[in-house]
């Protein structure tokens, strides 16, 4: 008996696909706005079946890859924006670590003055706020999944400056970006490491010019 192939849909504009698995059944994947993955997500075989009430269309594979790719645009603009956000906040912010968290709306426990923030933000592995004195605040952030591609982020910060990439990284690039607010001498210049075509750590650093 030959096995399904996949199947591709909307659920409410969300992506969604019943995949074939290697032991002859499916499984159901959905796309996560926080990522831009596609992560498995059982309940959605409900959603997919006639007279579920949801907000169902049935795409062909051109057609769920065209949607996945702009909701992954989508999803990578928001993630940048959301850096904006942070690098712009630290331009004004003071203090030991904790008070430049809280000033940026984060939290978590504390070790030798730096904050890990715990939970990290939907979209984030992981998520460091340090302090070296009060005008030297980082944040270091290792993105989940592969939202920040240097096309997202020169899209969102202009095109970004070349940095030097250590000879045993593996990195494919190290890019660099500047961020400043009007009125404040401080600035913000964000480090992007990038691996697979995607950002793996990016740390925003407060600097005095």
């Amino acid at each position: 008996m030959q096995t399904p192939g996949p199947r591709f849909y909307t659920v409410n504009d969300r992506p969604v696909a019943v995949v074939p698995t290697r032991d002859g059944g499916a499984d159901c994947v959905v796309f996560d706005f926080a990522t831009g993955e596609l992560v498995p997500d059982r309940s959605y075989f409900g959603r997919v079946t006639p007279g579920s009430g949801q907000d169902v269309e049935a795409l062909t594979e051109a057609e769920f890859e065209a949607r996945l790719a702009a909701c992954r645009a989508e999803a990578g603009a928001r993630a940048a924006a959301r850096l904006r956000d942070w690098a712009e906040r630290l331009c004004v912010t003071a203090g030991p670590a904790a008070q430049v968290a809280a000033a940026l709306g984060l939290s978590g426990p504390a070790s030798r003055g730096d904050v890990r923030v715990d939970p990290p933000p939907p979209g984030c592995d992981r998520m460091t706020v340090t302090t070296a004195g009060g005008d030297r605040a980082a944040i270091e952030v290792q993105p989940a999944g592969r939202l920040l591609t240097r096309t997202v982020l020169d899209a969102e910060f202009g095109a970004g400056r070349e940095l030097p990439i250590l000879p045993d990284s593996w990195l494919e690039g190290h890019v660099g970006y500047q961020v400043t607010v009007p009125g404040t001498a401080a600035q913000c210049l964000i480090s992007a490491h990038f691996r697979h075509q995607a950002a793996v750590r990016v740390v925003l650093r407060r600097h005095h010019p």
